[in-house]
């Protein structure tokens, strides 16, 4: 689906994170796209968006329509920079 569009371009695929870090570090990509969301642990994700933290991952399991953007933000180190994003963060739904 994703090659047959104009506007994307594909760089690649692996089994794991840890064997698309490499092509992550050879090309710049603008998202990681992760097809069947099941198919990556959360401990996956973290790899992911702690060596590339401006790096959107997209997690598409469509048989379920389910698409999901995952990001990662660093912010300072200081207390009152920590109780600003604690604030920012969006309402949860009840």
């Amino acid at each position: 689906m994703l090659s047959r569009e104009a506007s994307v371009r594909i760089i690649g695929s692996a089994p794991s994170p840890n064997a698309a870090l490499p092509m992550l570090s050879a090309c710049q990509t603008d998202a990681v796209v992760v097809a069947g969301e099941n198919e990556m642990s959360t401990a996956a994700f973290g790899q992911l968006l702690a060596t590339y933290p401006d790096l959107p991952v997209i997690c598409a399991d469509l048989s379920r329509d389910v698409v999901q953007v995952i990001t990662s933000h660093r912010i300072g180190t200081r207390a009152s920079d920590l109780l600003a994003a604690v604030a920012e963060l969006p309402k949860r739904r009840s």
